[in-house]
């Protein structure tokens, strides 16, 4: 199928991407028409036809440069920098408003059925691109009398209708709208439809005059009235009860003149990215209320409700953004809003780039570009929504003489960010074949990354090809072990992100198909690579009883989904990385561990400090907490042993102390990611490294770590180890 994409430079792709996977509780769905936002992808793409330099993105905010300094302060010039120009370079799915048919459900329990007409929203499910699997609370059937044209409409009418709820206005009240824009247009559509009397402005004559389309509307351009004035006359010097702002500026004034529009106790709604340096003394005299509106309304960015598919009670939540959308949709059916005029103009999806072109050219005239899409000739590819297919017989153990032919299950920011960008660097070893993401336009991306040939939404397909060695899982973490273990059924090696499993018994089921099948297993603890922890090792040496202490600084992780229940929480996620490292660098399995968190031990408890004893007396520590700030620094470690000690601060500088002479080493930081890459490939190869990489069985000691310091803080004493 075609989807559109954003480049980070600014710039607009039309992608051959595959038709999306199955998403729990969802439907997939043909669309026939996408709506462009006009003010915020218009803002996204580069005012000139080419693209912005790297540094000119890098500092076109304030947000922008306080990010790139502690990106600088926490990794270094080089690394930053390397982060900056990589997310400039990265591909984003656009779009978020649409309406199509169902062409198929999840499960048949659903109140949708294939053929349905629906309207569609939300960033990153309802795209521009020919096919779009959607959550069932973003999704709505449309009326008879509504076409897909305005259903597109969706997601922006919400919008425009969360910005009118948040006034509580009452029958009769006047209601200004400042900006008048596309979303300024349909407030203004819609308070008129409700029964409201519209008063809109803007900078732009033609706008205005877009909105007396309105009967009875009053439409003020900034430029030839006195807005304050004229509201005041037609009004009899009473003011508007409330004021919605919709404009687009850096600046404070378009707030502070909707006080000066209110009569005393208004209220002001802002949708509108605008400047909130507020005029307190207008507050004040007034006794305004300011009240800010969050997108399409409660549920939004709530992911029980947008991807768990639990519904508010509507005693108590009267309008989610699903009700607002088929009010919205109701309010088109009954005649009482038109958005036909709004409609600028129509493109194809192949002529993505031409209308975006037109958007920026003359985007003081466009309100609406609307993207159809053309009726499929044949039935959708059966491989988008399949049950799992039949398993490819087992590949060689050992290959040689030629790259190992990999495939990537996940794309996300880690496997963009760190692994493909390493595999670039491996190509004597690798040969990237094949490239799988649910989402089906991650996966288009990581294929122009790579140059694989084979592209799928679906991980089975890349399982059963018989072109695929290996394959490289960074999914979700509560998805690692099934994955694993279906691809060491079909004969692949595996190298699997951390964790390699979220439970001791998906971890056992991991190490038994390793054990059996004799296939290489490698879980992503690349710590154990890295240059400055090998020396640092080798200061302490690697026998007799030594002390290593670590102090894992994350700095605050709300909204984070790693530290999700369904996901194991972050401690299990990620703490599994230092536990690894210290059964590495003791060069034994643990004996004990205990544990206590600043808090209850629960799932989502980051906040932990661990101790683990090892074979001869040995200690390990970790501290790992999210209670600081991330500018500190995240890692340090120091190890004491044989009359010696180090110090190694994020893997940049090493202090080492009794030896003869106590030195520095300072060096590019290398956490080890495509050493361990590297000896993965050895292992397939039947080499070995001075280094061995983390198997099944290491992953499955450090899960029950992980899950063994929850269980000692609960039970308040040490665990010992019993896998």
């Amino acid at each position: 199928m075609k989807q559109v994409f954003l480049t980070g430079k600014g710039q607009v792709e039309v992608v051959d991407a595959p038709v999306p996977a199955r998403l729990v509780d969802s439907v997939l769905v043909r669309n026939v028409c996408s709506l462009i936002s006009t003010g915020t992808e218009a803002a996204a793409i580069t005012r000139r036809s080419g693209l912005l330099g790297l540094y000119e993105k890098a500092i076109s905010s304030r947000e922008r440069i306080d990010q790139v300094w502690t990106l600088t302060r926490a990794l270094g010039i080089g690394r930053a920098w390397d982060v900056v120009r990589q997310k400039l370079e990265e591909y984003s799915p656009i779009g978020y408003s649409c309406a199509g048919e169902v062409v198929e459900v999840d499960h048949p329990g659903m109140s949708f059925s294939p053929g349905d007409r629906v309207a569609c929203m939300g960033a990153g499910f309802a795209c521009h691109a020919e096919y779009v699997a959607v959550p069932k609370n973003l999704v709505v059937r449309i009326p008879d009398k509504v076409s897909f044209a305005e259903a597109a409409f969706g997601a922006l009418g919400c919008i425009a209708l969360q910005g009118i709820r948040r006034l509580d206005l009452t029958p009769g009240e006047r209601v200004g709208v400042i900006g008048l824009g596309l979303i300024g247009q349909l407030c203004g559509r819609l308070l008129s439809a409700m029964g409201h009397e519209v008063f809109g402005m803007d900078l732009r004559p033609e706008r205005s005059q877009k909105l007396a389309e309105i009967e009875g509307a009053h439409a003020l351009a900034f430029d030839s009235v006195d807005s304050v004035r004229r509201v005041e006359e037609l009004t009899e010097g009473k003011g508007l009860d409330g004021v919605i702002v919709c404009a687009a500026s850096q600046s404070d004034e378009p707030v502070n003149l909707a006080f000066d529009l209110c009569r005393p106790q208004g209220r002001v709604s802002v949708i509108g990215d605008v400047g909130l340096r507020l005029a307190r003394e207008k507050m004040y005299a007034k006794e305004l209320d300011l009240r800010i509106s969050r997108s399409y309304g409660p549920g939004r960015y709530d992911a029980q409700y947008e991807l768990g598919g639990h519904d508010y009670p509507v005693g108590y939540v009267r309008w989610t953004e699903g009700r607002n959308l088929e009010h919205f949709l109701h309010l088109l059916s009954v005649g009482r809003l038109s958005l036909r005029s709004l409609i600028t103009a129509r493109f194809s999806i192949d002529q993505a780039q031409v209308a975006y072109s037109e958007l920026k050219r003359a985007a003081g005239d466009i309100y609406a570009i609307v993207f159809e899409y053309p009726v499929p000739g044949g039935e959708l590819h059966a491989a988008t929504w399949s049950a799992p297919r039949p398993l490819a017989s087992p590949a060689a153990l050992i290959i040689r003489d030629r790259p190992i032919r990999l495939g990537l299950v996940g794309i996300g920011g880690f496997a963009r960010g760190v692994h493909i960008p390493n595999l670039r660097t491996l190509r004597a070893a690798f040969d990237v074949r094949g490239v799988a993401s649910r989402s089906g336009a991650r996966a288009a991306l990581g294929a122009k990354l790579t140059s694989a040939s084979i592209v799928t939404a679906d991980y089975q397909e890349l399982l059963g090809h018989p072109e695929i060695d290996a394959v490289l899982i960074a999914t979700r973490h509560a998805t690692h072990a099934q994955i694993a273990c279906e691809a060491l059924r079909a004969g692949k090696h595996v190298f699997v992100e951390k964790p390699m499993a979220t439970t001791v018994e998906d971890g056992r089921a991991v190490e038994a198909l390793a054990r059996a099948s004799g296939l290489i297993v490698r879980v992503g603890f690349n710590r154990r690579f890295s240059p400055q922890v090998a020396a640092l090792r080798s200061v302490v040496g690697a026998t007799g009883t030594r002390i290593l202490h670590c102090r894992v600084n994350l700095g605050r992780i709300s909204g984070d989904w790693s530290n999700t229940v369904e996901e194991g929480g972050r401690f299990l996620g990620e703490g599994v990385h230092f536990f690894d490292l210290f059964n590495w660098f003791m060069n034994a399995e643990p004996i004990s561990i205990s544990a206590v968190f600043a808090g209850l031990p629960q799932t989502t408890n980051p906040n932990a400090a661990v101790s683990v004893r090892y074979p001869g007396g040995s200690i390990a520590q970790l501290l790992y907490t999210a209670l600081g700030d991330a500018t500190m620094g995240k890692e340090q470690y120091e190890a004491f042993g044989d009359g010696r000690c180090a110090r190694l601060e994020d893997f940049r500088g090493l202090m080492a102390f009794g030896t003869r002479v106590s030195v520095t080493r300072r060096a590019r930081r290398d956490m080890g990611q495509r050493a361990e890459l590297e000896e993965f490939a050895a292992a397939i190869q039947g080499e070995r490294r001075a280094v061995a990489g983390a198997d099944a069985r290491a992953g499955l000691v450090a899960t029950w770590m992980a899950l063994a310091a929850y269980e000692s803080a609960a039970l308040h004493q040490a665990m010992k180890l019993d896998v």
